[in-house]
């Protein structure tokens, strides 16, 4: 066994890719003028936004955050499958039952706030990661025309400004996180750009499956699978406090994410570590969606990607 120090964890923050896993729908990326300004038509219009890939507006686009906001629980390599919640096979890289918050900042990198850890010398063909599913964003932008934000706020920049937290599927209920906020509550403020002052805006992902807490709940903590995830396959479970299965949107705490790697991690007593996050297209720009207005209402919060790569 070998102790590894804390400097051989690096996180690059400036390699990004698309990690809006959760959404039911395929997200699409915001475009901008050349100006440098998000693509926002001029009025009231159910569609004021226009989405890249599938080239048409709509009332979403999806963005890379100013910052991001997330709290690790458990970052592990195991020899088995955890999808069942069954985590003895696994070695810890991060193991905090208090869990440890990171802020990803665009464009920069970091150490994030862990001690030294140990992994056995072999062949790992899962990873594991345990995070908290209330996620922060601290956002704004520039639009080429003028939008409506909380309290009939009005003007070209928009920002962060609530702190919520909403919830994925938009509906109000006490989760462990607090109260959520209710469907169609503004999250969001819009003015002047000299007057943005953003702020950490959460979202707690209540749901993996369906649109609604009415919807059923799926065993396994409302699991679903989401296929090719770039270093492998994801399975995707919600945990309570107490890290069992959760049960309902008023009990989910936490995400289970495990990934069956493509290509096994191969430990050494020489290994060094790099961990790589990935935000592109992190965050939803939500609109309201409605013929009779131009109001924005949240920036929704989609989990990053995270690449761990194990070298000699």
């Amino acid at each position: 066994m070998k102790t590894f120090n804390l400097n051989k964890i690096i996180l690059l923050i400036s390699l990004f890719l698309i990690s809006a896993v959760f959404s039911t729908a395929a997200e699409a990326s915001c475009r901008y003028t050349d100006a440098g300004l998000l693509d926002v038509v001029s009025g009231n219009t159910d569609a004021p936004v226009y989405e890249t890939s599938r080239s048409a507006r709509g009332d979403q686009c999806s963005d890379t955050p100013d910052e991001y906001e997330i709290t690790f629980y458990k970052l592990g390599l195991c020899t088995a499958s955890t999808a069942a919640n069954d985590l003895s096979s696994c070695q810890y890289i991060v193991d905090n039952a208090a869990g440890v918050k990171h802020v990803i900042v665009a464009g920069t990198s970091g150490a994030m706030a862990i001690p030294e850890f140990a992994i056995d010398p072999g062949t790992y063909p899962y990873m594991v990661v345990v995070l908290s599913n209330k996620l922060g964003i601290k956002h704004s932008f520039t639009a080429s025309n003028s939008v409506t934000g909380v309290s009939s706020s009005a003007g070209t920049t928009c920002w962060t400004s609530v702190a919520g937290p909403s919830s994925y599927t938009n509906e109000q209920f006490t989760s462990p996180h607090g109260a959520t906020t209710a469907d169609g509550a503004q999250l969001i403020s819009c003015g002047a750009l000299a007057d943005s002052a953003p702020a950490f805006s959460y979202e707690v992902i209540n749901k993996l499956t369906g649109e609604e807490c009415s919807d059923s709940w799926v065993a396994n903590g409302d699991y679903a699978s989401f296929g090719t995830v770039g270093n492998g396959s994801a399975e995707v479970s919600l945990l309570k406090s107490t890290d069992v299965f959760a049960t309902a949107c008023t009990d989910a705490a936490k995400i289970l994410w495990t990934t069956t790697l493509t290509t096994p991690y191969v430990v050494t007593t020489e290994s060094t570590w790099q961990l790589n996050m990935r935000t592109t297209d992190s965050v939803s720009i939500d609109f309201d969606g409605d013929e009779n207005n131009n109001n924005i209402i949240k920036m929704g919060a989609d989990p990053v990607q995270l690449y761990l790569t194990v070298t000699d």
